[in-house]
């Protein structure tokens, strides 16, 4: 009778824990990622040609994979507030992480855009709330109990299946009441994440399952925030960011002064090549020698209806007041193969955003082979 009670009892307690386990709650943890301190400053506004009059929209993957990248290599990010200009080396390495985001997993966005007359649409909406045996739930916490933010794939149904879709950084999780069952309290589930599209935020993605979407906590009527899934994007591999440059230094007795100008301009309907034809500026200061900043635009295309943002990082500060004028003189050759670029409107700010100047036309200013030069006065 002892060894019989004693078995029984054995048994009773592998029952009972078994039981206890799969209908235990699924927890919570954090992963270290802050998006305020560690997501990139500026928001997801890009704009791209990679095929003259074929525009993209959008580096949510390549700011995903930056951002992380940084986290990873223990860098802090850069600090600028405003999208890099197409040529400088953060645009180029954000994009090219963009690329290698959406090619690592071009399997999961076309196994997600097979759905014909949305007879998947409950399938793939589970997907992220299945908690065992490898759901898209199962996959995310198994990396954020490691402490490790991973990539997410959000998918948008509709428009033949080509989105607009979006990546973002999943950075912790909360489960609630919820199991990972796919049982009762779906909509306990948070999901937290970076989201290049909210620079600073911590956005909370939730699932809503009489409509199978996934939303953003607080926003649930904003079609612009609605999912119908995601993946758990296991494909990223770590690339060392380049060094983010330091922002400029205040030199003791110059409070006050402009050290950076940052010029935001705007191409209007006819893009500037780059290449052999570029724009350069020289700051005319009172007092003071000139001061020259050759081919700003780095030798990159400036697409057409877009607007790019150059800073200019003065030799020596001086007070605003001093800053007489801005010109801009472009390297365009004549003839019939020679650029033309209508420039639309130009925004000068100083000292953290204080508008020095502004103007704008249709165009204001279209450069040609014979017309090479533009002043913006300032005051």
């Amino acid at each position: 009778m002892k060894g019989l009670f004693a078995k029984t009892g054995f048994t009773f307690l592998l029952a009972f824990c078994f039981f206890t386990c799969a209908n235990a709650q699924i927890g919570s943890h954090q992963t270290t990622f802050n998006p305020a301190t560690d997501g990139l400053k500026f928001v997801n506004t890009f704009d791209v040609e990679p095929i003259n009059n074929i525009r993209m929209s959008g580096f949510c993957g390549g700011m995903v994979y930056t951002a992380l990248d940084y986290f990873k290599a223990h860098k802090p990010v850069p600090v600028q507030t405003y999208r890099p200009a197409n040529g400088t080396p953060l645009f180029d390495y954000i994009w090219g992480r963009q690329r290698s985001s959406v090619l690592d997993n071009a399997d999961k966005w076309g196994e997600l855009t097979f759905n014909p007359f949305g007879w998947r649409t409950s399938e793939f909406f589970n997907w992220g709330l299945q908690g065992t045996n490898g759901g898209r739930l199962d996959e995310l916490k198994r990396e954020i109990d490691r402490g490790n933010p991973v990539p997410l794939g959000l998918f948008k149904p509709g428009n033949g299946g080509m989105g607009p879709h979006h990546q973002v950084l999943a950075i912790g999780y909360n489960g609630g009441r919820y199991r990972g069952d796919l049982g009762d309290f779906k909509e306990d589930l948070e999901i937290m994440v970076y989201d290049p599209n909210f620079p600073g935020q911590t956005k909370i993605l939730k699932a809503q399952p009489d409509k199978f979407i996934y939303y953003y906590k607080g926003d649930v009527n904003n079609v612009d925030c609605q999912w119908q899934t995601y993946f758990v994007n296991k494909k990223y591999n770590f690339s060392m960011p380049p060094l983010a440059t330091d922002p400029v230094k205040k030199v003791p007795g110059t409070t006050g002064k402009v050290s950076e100008i940052l010029l935001e301009i705007r191409t209007g309907g006819d893009d500037l090549r780059g290449g052999n034809d570029n724009v350069s500026v020289t700051v005319r200061i009172a007092g003071r020698p000139d001061q020259q900043f050759s081919n700003i635009n780095k030798g990159a295309r400036w697409i057409d209806n877009y607007t790019e943002t150059v800073p200019l990082h003065l030799a020596v500060p001086v007070n605003k007041e001093d800053i007489q004028s801005i010109l801009f003189a472009t390297s365009f050759g004549g003839g019939i193969g020679g650029d033309n670029w209508n420039m639309d409107a130009v925004r000068v700010l100083v000292n953290g955003g204080e508008v020095l100047a502004q103007k704008n036309g249709t165009p204001l200013n279209r450069f040609t082979g014979d017309r090479k030069l533009y002043t913006l006065a300032i005051h």
